[in-house]
C-alpha cells in the first residue's frame, strides 16, 4: 500500500519537473532575465550596498540604516584601527619671497655753498671717508680768518687786563688805588698834627675859635677821603679777579669759534659715510646748495637676501639657519646663505616684493592679506653679478625628530591646534586637544597633548557618539602598513 502511493508521488513529480521543464523552454528568455537581475543585485549589494553601509565617508553610513545605528541598536561595539604615538623624522621645505637688499645710507651736505666738484658716479664702490664732492670754501675761509683775528684781539685784551692798562678797568687798579690810599693817609697824618697843635694854641688863647674849626674842618675831609681811598682799594682788588676772568673767557670763547671753524671747513668735503656702492647722486657741479644738510648721496651699504616668510612658520625659521636664494634673473641657479636676522614683527601688507591684494581667502568674508615676518638672509660670498633689488624666494629645509601619528588620526586642525582620539589602557575612548607642527602626507608632528606610547584612533573615530563602545580591530604599527591583531 505504502509503495504503491510513493508511486504515484514519483510521478507526480516527474510530471511537475517535466511541467517546469517545458515551461522554461517556453519561456527561456523571462527565465534568463530573472537569473541576470538577482546576480546582478547580488552584486550590486556586494560591490556597492555593502561597501557604503561600512564606510564612514558616504551618506548611508550615516543614516538611521547605516553601519553605527545597527551596530548600536544590537547593543554592539563599534570596531577602531589605533596606531601608536612614535617618533618619526619630519622634514619640509619653508619658502619665502623677497629681494635682494642693502641699508641705504645718506651722505648730507651740510654748508650753503656751491657744489666746485663730484667725484664719483651712480655704480661706483666707495669706502668710508672717501671725498665724494667738494664746495667752495672762499666764504668758509674767510669766516675761519676773520675768527682767528678775533680770537688774537681776544688774547691781547686779556694780556691789558693782566698789567692793567685796559680802558674798560678804569675803576679796577689795585696798584694806583693803594698809591692814592698812601697818599690819604700821609695826609690824614699830617691833618692830625695841625688839629692837635691849634688845639694847644686855642687853649693858651693863641689862636681863635673860628681859626681851630676851620682846621677841624679839614681834618674831617682828610678822613673821609682816606676811607674813601681804602674803599676803593678793595673794590679794585676784587673787581679785577672778575675782570681777568671774564677776559680769559672772551680768549676761550674766541679758540671755539675758530675750532669750530675749521672743523666747518671740513665739511666743505662731502664724504662717504660708510662702505658701499652710489645708487643715485642728488647734486651737481655749479649748483648751490640752498639747504643746509640735506642728502647729497644715497650709498647702498652691505647687501642681503631680504625674505619675507609666512606667521605661521615662525617658531620655525631661526637665526644661522642655512637657506637656499633663487633669484629670477638666474634660472635654476641658487645661492648658498644664513639667516642672521629676524624681525620679530608681522606686517599685513607684504608678502614679497609688493602685495597689492588680498591672498590666501579663508572663508572670514573679509579680505585677508598676507601676514608675514622680515628676515635678513646673507650670502656666504658677495655675489657681484647679482644686482641690487632682484627679486626671487628664498627656501629654508627643517629637519628634525618629534611624536608623530598618522595623518588620518589627526581631526580638525586650526591655528596649530587640533584634537585625537585616544583609547585609554581600560579600553575606552575620549577626545584631547593637541599641538600639531608639520604635517606630511601620511604622518603629523605632534608637539603637545600625547606621550611616546599613547594609543590614538585612527579609522573609525569619525562616527563616534558620547557612550558608544568600541573593540580595537587593528593596531598600526605604522603610518601606513596596518597590522592585523
Amino acid at each position: 500500500m505504502m509503495f504503491g502511493k510513493f508511486r504515484i508521488l514519483s510521478r507526480s513529480l516527474d510530471g511537475s519537473f517535466s511541467y517546469l521543464v517545458q515551461l522554461a523552454r517556453e519561456n527561456r528568455g523571462l527565465l534568463l532575465g530573472v537569473v541576470a537581475s538577482g546576480v546582478f543585485c547580488l552584486i550590486l549589494i556586494a560591490s556597492v550596498i555593502l561597501p557604503a553601509w561600512r564606510n564612514p565617508r558616504s551618506k548611508f553610513y550615516g543614516s538611521g540604516l547605516g553601519f553605527p545605528a545597527v551596530m548600536r541598536k544590537l547593543g554592539k561595539p563599534l570596531p577602531a584601527d589605533v596606531a601608536v604615538v612614535k617618533r618619526a623624522p619630519f622634514s619640509r621645505w619653508i619658502m619665502g619671497e623677497g629681494t635682494y637688499a642693502s641699508l641705504p645710507l645718506l651722505a648730507p651736505v651740510i654748508p650753503m655753498a656751491t657744489v666746485k666738484e663730484v667725484l664719483t658716479k651712480p655704480g661706483d664702490r666707495v669706502t668710508t671717508g672717501q671725498v665724494l664732492a667738494r664746495l667752495d670754501t672762499t666764504l668758509a675761509t674767510t669766516k675761519l680768518e676773520s675768527a682767528i683775528l678775533a680770537m688774537e684781539t681776544a688774547k691781547a685784551e686779556l694780556a691789558r687786563v693782566r698789567v692793567g692798562s685796559a680802558y674798560v678797568l678804569a675803576q679796577e687798579r689795585p696798584a694806583m688805588e693803594k698809591v692814592n690810599l698812601t697818599a690819604e693817609e700821609q695826609l690824614l697824618s699830617q691833618k692830625g698834627e695841625k688839629v692837635t697843635k691849634f688845639r694847644e694854641a686855642f687853649g693858651r688863647g693863641a689862636v681863635s675859635r673860628t681859626a681851630l674849626l676851620v682846621v677841624e674842618g679839614e681834618f674831617t675831609e682828610a678822613t673821609r677821603m682816606m676811607e674813601k681811598a681804602r674803599l676803593q682799594v678793595a673794590m679794585s682788588e676784587k673787581g679785577v679777579v672778575e675782570s681777568i676772568q671774564i677776559a680769559e673767557n672772551a680768549v676761550k670763547d674766541a679758540e671755539e669759534l675758530v675750532s669750530h671753524r675749521r672743523h666747518e671747513l671740513d665739511d666743505y668735503d662731502v664724504r662717504s659715510p660708510g662702505n658701499g656702492i652710489v645708487e643715485r647722486i642728488l647734486i651737481n657741479a655749479g649748483e648751490y646748495n640752498q639747504d643746509g644738510g640735506k642728502p647729497g648721496f644715497v650709498i647702498a651699504s652691505g647687501s642681503w637676501f631680504e625674505a619675507y616668510f609666512d606667521q605661521a612658520d615662525f617658531g620655525d625659521i631661526q637665526q644661522n639657519l642655512m637657506a637656499e636664494v633663487h633669484l629670477e634673473a638666474f634660472p635654476g641657479k641658487s645661492f648658498n646663505g644664513k639667516i642672521n636676522l629676524i624681525v620679530p614683527v608681522v606686517s599685513f601688507n607684504q608678502g614679497g616684493p609688493e602685495i597689492s591684494r588680498p591672498l590666501r581667502p579663508r572663508g572670514s568674508g573679509a579680505a585677508e592679506w598676507a601676514a608675514t615676518f622680515r628676515t635678513q638672509i646673507h650670502f656666504e660670498s658677495d655675489p657681484s653679478q647679482v644686482a641690487l633689488g632682484m627679486t626671487g624666494f628664498a627656501r629654508v629645509h627643517i629637519e628634525r625628530e618629534s611624536l608623530a601619528i598618522p595623518r588620518g588620526a589627526l581631526v580638525s586642525v586650526s591655528a596649530g591646534s587640533g584634537f585625537v582620539y585616544i583609547v585609554g589602557h581600560d579600553g575606552r575612548w575620549a577626545t584631547r586637544i593637541v599641538g600639531v607642527g608639520m604635517i606630511e602626507d601620511n604622518k603629523a608632528e605632534i608637539l603637545s597633548g600625547l606621550s611616546e606610547g599613547d594609543h590614538v584612533i585612527v579609522r573609525g573615530h569619525w562616527s563616534l557618539k558620547a557612550g558608544d563602545d568600541i573593540h580595537v580591530d587593528r593596531v598600526w604599527d605604522s603610518f601606513t602598513a596596518p597590522e592585523k591583531l
